[in-house]
């Protein structure tokens, strides 16, 4: 059987709003045996360092993935961010502030992750149509560790799980992909697979599942994209091969 590869897709080092420097995060990955670490400092700004980190975590045996947290306030703003990056990083993930955001980023294939508040039942916008629209626009419903464990008062805390578990049963029922990541904003917050594994399994996911979300799933989604990204690629299941379509 083959060895199953883990990735924490969703952690921020010093280039933006963590505090932890790019090698001590890939030294960090290395030693909790992850294959893979998706890096969400990326903005407009910084673009051009995609490539050089990706060889950086090269030589610690790292796959790269590049990744965008999109917050927006409008369907129009989050279309104008969605034209420009998409082309350009692996990964996009919306955080869903407002009902109209979140189904817009639902439905658009454009978009990979959602991620929501959770500290009130008024901002969680992940119900039976969002799950829907999730399913048909191929996009991943994402539960971060750092929101479990920041969410505020003992008691925010509980309310934020409760709504998680809910949501994951939900998204289980439709079929939606489901990804959990650390959130780490720094390789104090960084965890391992198994760790992460074992907290997902408290969200009613069974053993299997739990592992699905910090493997399976979010490579697949990489691959998909890594497809799209090709110069070569045309559509689903067509690429040009030496100036020839390959269907």
């Amino acid at each position: 059987m083959a060895k199953r590869r883990f990735i924490d897709l969703h952690v921020f080092s010093n280039l933006s709003i963590g505090s932890s420097s790019i090698d001590e995060i890939a030294q960090m990955a290395v030693e909790l045996g992850y294959r893979a670490v998706g890096l969400a400092d990326f903005n407009k700004d910084n673009l051009n360092l995609i490539e050089d980190l990706r060889r950086k975590f090269s030589e610690y045996g790292l796959d790269l993935i590049s990744r965008v947290d999109l917050n927006c306030s409008s369907p129009s703003e989050l279309k104008r961010k969605l034209r420009f990056y998409r082309r350009k990083v692996e990964i996009i993930s919306v955080f869903c502030r407002n009902l109209q955001v979140a189904r817009l980023a639902a439905r658009d294939r454009r978009v990979d992750l959602l991620n929501f508040t959770y500290k009130s039942r008024q901002f969680n916008f992940f119900d039976a149509s969002e799950a829907s629209l999730s399913l048909k626009g191929e996009t991943a419903l994402e539960i971060n560790l750092r929101d479990l464990l920041f969410a505020g008062t003992s008691g925010e805390r509980i309310q934020f799980f409760k709504i998680c578990r809910e949501n994951v049963k939900l998204a289980k029922k439709h079929g939606v992909p489901l990804v959990f990541s650390s959130g780490a904003r720094s390789i104090l917050e960084m965890r391992g697979p198994r760790e992460l594994a074992a907290v997902a399994s408290l969200l009613d996911l069974t053993e299997f599942e739990a592992r699905e979300t910090l493997s399976t799933i979010p490579f697949n989604i990489v691959q998909r994209n890594r497809e799209k990204l090709n110069e070569n690629f045309i559509l689903p299941g067509v690429r040009r091969i030496r100036g020839e379509i390959d269907w």
